[in-house]
């Protein structure tokens, strides 16, 4: 049971999704104006102990922690998704077909404004996971180990290297999904110390959804029970996935170019499995009267999916409309969730 003099913990949780990550934005956007009406100087992150974010989450999560104004991350998603994903065939195009042999897009472009846009909100210095101000958890593949890793803030005794890490290498880190972008490699070298990273890639692949990373760490790492942890989670459209009937090697072009789908897939069931795992966690609790604080926010997009790659203006207007949308069925609930901590 939750002891009297000990608050609550929260927990905010968004999964990866690409440029779909311009809806939980959407939402965020709304929510942090709404709870500036009560105090205009407090940012959304002061709202939360722990981010946890993947890929497109993961920027998000990190800009948060820096105290972004979350209308900036809308703004960030509409103004650089033609950047961010160019139309694939001018990828394809030149120089002898290389898109046998490389990623569809360059992240080039995208770590470059990651770091203007997180160096400016951190007095033009290039910030490290040391200078954000909320604990966070940023899921990525160690391609180069072959191991999962989840990178974190300081906010435990034994954690003694991610700390070091630039905020925007780490973004990255997460966000560079296989086939659309390379793996991504780093160094770094600051007053914390140096190092290097190897080709890492997008934490997807094994925590899409990484609000089960959230509730380990605040359970098992910070020593939390169930009944004092509460986790608004949220996602970035959920499509329904329809399998042909045949895997043939013909079928090349289908499951990866222009529009990786199999891997899409992967990404969309890890979410769905990581959601029945939280309600299967939150009957156990339950039942054991122990329960912790779950909201989940998704939209169902059904077949009617928008590509994790998409960039024309009417791609980006639907999925700000969508933002909109989940805003009006559960800005309340989500204003009352917050106002949950005692």
């Amino acid at each position: 049971m939750k002891e009297e003099n000990k608050k609550s913990f929260r927990i905010l949780s968004i999964d990866g999704g690409g440029i779909r990550g311009l809806i939980p934005a959407v939402v965020l956007a709304e929510v942090e104006k709404h709870l500036q009406k009560d105090n205009s100087d407090k940012r959304l992150h002061e709202h939360f102990d722990l981010i946890c974010g993947t890929s497109t989450g993961a920027i998000l999560g990190i800009a948060i922690a820096l105290g972004i104004p979350e209308k900036n991350l809308v703004e960030f998603y509409k103004e650089n998704a033609e950047m961010i994903f160019p139309k694939w065939y001018l990828k394809v195009i030149p120089r002898k077909a290389r898109v046998f042999v490389t990623s569809i897009y360059s992240n080039k472009k995208l770590r470059r404004k990651l770091e203007e846009i997180f160096k400016a909100a951190n007095n033009d210095v290039t910030p490290t996971l040391y200078d954000l101000k909320t604990n966070v958890c940023v899921p990525s593949f160690n391609g180069n180990t072959g191991s999962i890793n989840v990178l974190k803030t300081k906010h435990h005794k034994d954690y003694l290297r991610d700390f070091m890490l630039p905020a925007h290498e780490v973004a990255l880190s997460s966000a560079s999904a296989p086939i659309y972008f390379p793996p991504h490699s780093f160094s770094f070298n600051n007053e914390h110390g140096s190092g290097s990273n190897v080709n890492m890639i997008d934490g997807g692949i094994f925590a899409n959804n990484p609000t089960l990373i959230g509730l380990l760490e605040a359970t098992d790492k910070l020593g939390y029970d169930f009944g004092e942890i509460e986790i608004l989670s949220l996602g970035t459209g959920r499509g329904k996935h329809i399998i042909k009937s045949h895997w043939l090697p013909k079928q090349f072009f289908y499951w990866f170019i222009p529009k990786p789908r199999l891997l899409d897939i992967i990404l969309d069931s890890q979410s769905q499995i990581t959601e029945q795992y939280l309600l299967f966690l939150k009957r156990f609790s339950q039942r054991h009267g122990n329960d912790f604080g779950y909201m989940r926010v998704q939209y169902d997009l059904g077949s009617d999916t928008i590509d994790l790659n998409a960039s024309s203006k009417t791609d980006i207007r639907r999925l700000e409309g969508i933002g909109n949308e989940l805003t009006k069925q559960n800005l309340n609930e989500i204003l009352q969730f917050l106002k949950i901590k005692q």
